[in-house]
C-alpha cells in the first residue's frame, strides 16, 4: 500500500504515523530498531511490514495488478499503490467519521516531527510530502499519473510509469471496485492481526 493508506491504518500517535511510514526507508530487525526508534516507531514499522504482507498476496489487488500488467509489467502494483490511495479520498466518508482535511493536517503535524536520527531520504522526501501536501492532491486522478511519472523519474531506464494514466483511465472500473472489496478486509486485518512483537 502507499502512504495514505498506511497512514490511515496506523493508530493516531505520532509515533505509530512516523513508523507507518519509515517502514520504507529502514531494514533490519524489529528489535533493533525499538531501541533506535523507540517501540511505538517500531510497533508502526512492522504494522507496515505486515499490512505490505497481505496486500501484496490479496486476491483482489492481484486482480487490479492483472488488469494493468499488460501495459506496465512489473510497475503495475506501483500503480495499484498509488491508485488504491486516490480511491481512499474518493470514498473517504464511507471509511473514516473524520473529516479527510482534519486528518490531514493532523498526520502533517506528526511527520513534522524531526525528534529521532532519521535517514535522510526519508528527511528529504517526508520534507517534500509534507511542504508539497503530495497526499491531497490525489483526490484528482490526473495527478495520480503526475506522482507515478514522478516516480519513474526515480529509475535509471525509462519505465512505463510515464504513461501510466493511460492505463489507469482504461482500467479505472476495475480498480475502483476492487479496492471497495479490498479495503474494508484490510482494515479488519490491520486491526486484528498487527500486534507489536520484538521478534516478528
Amino acid at each position: 500500500m502507499n502512504y495514505l493508506a498506511h497512514l490511515f491504518l496506523a493508530e493516531p500517535s505520532d509515533e505509530h504515523r512516523i513508523g507507518s511510514i519509515l517502514a520504507d526507508f529502514t531494514a533490519g530487525r524489529i528489535e533493533d530498531l525499538a531501541r533506535k526508534y523507540g517501540p511505538e516507531i517500531a510497533k508502526g514499522i512492522q504494522q507496515h511490514r505486515q499490512i505490505d504482507r497481505f496486500t501484496d498476496s490479496h486476491e483482489h489487488v492481484l486482480h487490479s495488478i492483472k488488469c494493468l500488467k499488460p501495459g506496465h509489467g512489473l510497475f503495475s502494483g506501483i500503480i495499484v499503490d498509488v491508485c488504491y490511495d486516490h480511491f481512499l479520498i474518493k470514498y473517504w466518508e464511507e471509511f473514516s467519521p473524520e473529516p479527510l482535511l482534519t486528518f490531514f493536517e493532523s498526520i502533517y503535524h506528526s511527520l513534522s516531527r524531526n525528534d529521532w536520527d532519521f535517514p535522510p531520504r526519508y528527511r528529504r522526501v517526508i520534507g517534500r510530502l509534507v511542504q508539497e501536501k503530495w497526499l491531497i492532491s490525489y483526490r484528482h486522478i490526473d495527478n495520480v499519473g503526475y506522482a507515478l511519472s514522478r516516480i519513474g523519474q526515480r529509475f535509471s531506464r525509462k519505465t512505463p510509469l510515464d504513461n501510466a494514466i493511460h492505463g489507469i483511465k482504461a482500467c479505472y472500473h476495475v480498480l475502483e471496485q476492487d479496492f471497495l472489496l479490498f479495503f474494508p478486509e484490510l482494515i479488519r486485518f490491520a486491526t486484528r492481526n498487527c500486534p507489536y512483537q520484538e521478534n516478528a
